[in-house]
């Protein structure tokens, strides 16, 4: 597959007992390797909106905080 050594097709496999934030739990990159691309690029759309909105939240609170 892409001419990849057998060691490189095997470092992103699952593994248990892994953080929960560890990049290969990613749904975005999952559907990457399987594939599809498009359905890949829109989930990570929505996850890095996701984190967006959330740091805003944290920073208008942390703002309001310190007024």
């Amino acid at each position: 597959m892409y001419y990849f050594s057998e060691l490189a097709l095997t470092l992103n496999e699952l593994e248990e007992g892994v953080a929960p934030t560890d990049s290969r739990m990613r749904p975005d990159q999952r559907m990457m390797e399987n594939g599809r691309w498009d359905e890949a690029n829109m989930e990570k759309q929505r996850l890095e909106e996701k984190q967006r909105s959330v740091r805003r939240k944290r920073e208008s609170d942390s703002s309001r905080i310190s007024e």
